[in-house]
């Protein structure tokens, strides 16, 4: 089973310019969403910003010598929309554009292919102002957006994102446990229905910037959830858990329409967003790849007794998550039960997080076995789904750094390379030193 790799597959790391370019009133960027939020007191661990963050605006040299470094065939990242559109739409910010121009121009003469995502939850400050995603103006807002990022930089990135992990937008809106801090139910359905059209809005421009060697995708997290115990009631949890949750995305997206369960729900409930005729014609536009973020499975039961007993036991990490591998798997043979997916999916983040210091040797490297452990159990399930046959081209490990891991701030840490906060230098740590060796190993240099 190890040479099921195909000899043109991808290997990657992942991250967001929310979360590490920093420069955050710099050459004209305007303010995002997180940006505000950050500021609120209580909202993010230990007061953190984003304002500096990796710095990686002002050290980008420094981060394409890790990815040399590390030997990878491609760089996800994502573009900080108030960056180049300060006000989110008009006037492009021509020093934001730069900057990005040379990022995609110095991963190509290094041989590493730019995947770039145009929304990875770090809406315009701007546009919030005006309602942000509840708005449904911002289905236009975006697709302006797209429109000037593909007539700017098309011919330079190979592989486009339209959104990241749309969720998080019902997270803020709804939950208030991300930017911009909202808790309005309602809002939070109406403005995640509003990010998959405006996603369906993306492609079109995308395919209306005919794009000759280029691909558009979105990137979904999957998040199976599994029943503790065999009771009806924890089964007719899992139901209702999945709906709301992952299938909210992939249902419109790969089936052109929500499920009759989510919207008589929703309507019971008196929060069902609304909706038009062409949305659904927007969402399922049809795309060139599925970006798959899976990183475990969510166990749910009715009896907290149980779920307390749960966290006692079985086969954890030292964060107390459950080291689950085959939530990859598994996910992988979902999409294509489910939606009869064909088209091909990337894995665009996997990975495990770190909660304070980690532990290092005399030497300062950071002894990261739980990390390794985790991916190289990720890899086995890749292996196991490649070997089935399931079209899978590529692997990104989440994260190329330590950076602002969102309301956790700082304190949670998935990179596999560490951050000096002192000299802003990156040190690899054990587990991108295992990274680099198993992609030496597979491309057999």
């Amino acid at each position: 089973m190890d040479n099921v790799f195909p000899k043109d597959f991808i290997w990657g790391v992942a991250t967001s310019a929310g979360q590490i370019e920093g420069g955050a009133l710099q050459d004209g960027r305007g303010k995002s969403i997180w940006d505000v939020f950050a500021e609120t007191p209580g909202k993010i661990f230990g007061g953190h910003t984003p304002s500096v963050a990796c710095d990686s605006y002002n050290r980008f040299d420094r981060d394409i010598k890790m990815l040399k470094f590390l030997g990878v065939d491609s760089y996800r990242l994502s573009m900080s929309w108030s960056r180049v559109l300060p006000e989110g739409t008009g006037k492009l910010n021509e020093k934001g554009m730069d900057y990005y121009k040379r990022v995609f121009e110095k991963l190509l003469e290094a041989g590493i292919k730019p995947n770039v995502t145009l929304y990875h939850w770090d809406l315009p400050q701007a546009l919030e102002d005006k309602g942000g995603w509840v708005n449904r103006d911002v289905i236009e807002w975006f697709g302006e957006y797209a429109d000037k990022m593909f007539s700017a930089f098309g011919s330079l990135v190979p592989m486009w994102s339209t959104v990241n992990e749309p969720i998080a937008t019902y997270v803020g809106y709804a939950l208030g446990g991300f930017a911009p801090g909202h808790r309005n139910e309602k809002w939070g359905n109406q403005a995640r229905h509003n990010i998959l059209v405006a996603h369906g809005k993306g492609v079109e421009a995308f395919r209306a910037a005919n794009l000759k060697n280029s691909e558009i995708g979105v990137v979904i997290d999957i998040w199976k959830r599994h029943a503790l115990t065999d009771s009806e009631e924890d089964k007719a949890l899992v139901i209702d858990q999945d709906e709301r949750n992952w299938k909210f995305y992939c249902d419109p997206i790969l089936k052109g329409s929500y499920s009759d369960y989510i919207l008589n729900r929703l309507s019971e409930e008196g929060t069902l967003m609304e909706m038009k005729e062409d949305d659904f014609r927007l969402t399922s536009k049809k795309l060139d790849f599925f970006g798959l973020n899976v990183y475990n499975r969510v166990m749910v039961s009715k009896d907290a007794k149980a779920r307390a007993d749960f966290s006692q036991g079985g086969n954890f990490l030292n964060n107390k998550t459950e080291y689950y591998p085959d939530a990859l798997y598994d996910a992988v043979k979902l999409l294509h039960g489910l939606y009869n997916i064909d088209i091909p999916i990337y894995v665009t983040e996997n990975g495990t997080y770190f909660e304070g210091e980690e532990p290092t040797d005399e030497n300062g490297t950071v002894l990261d076995y739980d990390r390794i452990k985790y991916v190289s159990g990720f890899l086995d399930s890749l292996k196991k789904a490649l070997s089935e046959g399931y079209d899978i081209r590529g692997y990104y490990l989440w994260s190329l750094m330590d950076n602002f891991e969102w309301s956790a701030g700082y304190n949670y840490k998935f990179g596999i390379t560490r951050l000096d906060k002192e000299t802003m230098e990156l040190i690899p740590k054990k587990s991108a030193l295992f990274y680099k060796d198993f992609i030496k190993e597979k491309k057999g240099i």
